[in-house]
């Protein structure tokens, strides 16, 4: 059944650059910073320049630049043509109710496996060692906090090893 709504909503898709299974994530949608270190490690397998546009703002947590404002704004756009379509949506989990799971009906599992296996992986075994490097597996979501919807989330642990956590803006 979810088969069939990927299949349907593609065809109405926005951004149809975001669903092209052959192409995957594009370099060109992350941001420059980020592209240009990971250009220079995948050249020389330097790190440096991985590690130097990086903020870690507490131990192991790590800030830094990742999508460009485009890539951004499309996702977000998809997101909203998605959300308009009536088509069923899926909420991330019982904490967000105005949020949107990318892997689910809208069709956007694949663009994030490659994102995940192009970009997030081999930052993720830089910072955290064997448990970034065997990331097997995502729950891409985003979610929105406004007044009267979702205001923020409460504390909480996810059972993951590596968390990634993207502003896309608005």
């Amino acid at each position: 059944r979810q088969v069939r709504y990927e299949n349907k909503y593609r065809s109405l898709a926005k951004a149809p650059r975001l669903f092209d299974l052959e192409a995957g994530f594009r370099r060109e949608w992350l941001a420059p910073s980020f592209a240009a270190a990971l250009e220079a490690y995948e050249a020389s397998g330097d790190t440096g320049p991985l590690r130097g546009m990086l903020d870690e703002v507490s131990p192991g947590v790590y800030t830094f630049e990742m999508l460009s404002l485009p890539c951004c704004d499309a996702l977000l756009d998809e997101v909203d043509a998605y959300e308009a379509s009536g088509m069923p949506a899926m909420r991330p989990n019982s904490m967000n109710n105005y949020g949107l799971v990318l892997n689910g009906p809208i069709g956007l599992e694949r663009l994030m496996d490659s994102l995940q296996a192009r970009y997030v992986a081999p930052l993720g075994e830089l910072l955290f060692g064997s448990e970034g490097a065997s990331l097997d597996h995502h729950h891409a979501f985003v979610v929105q906090y406004k007044a009267g919807q979702d205001l923020g989330l409460d504390m909480h642990t996810d059972a993951c090893d590596v968390t990634l956590n993207v502003c896309l803006g608005r």
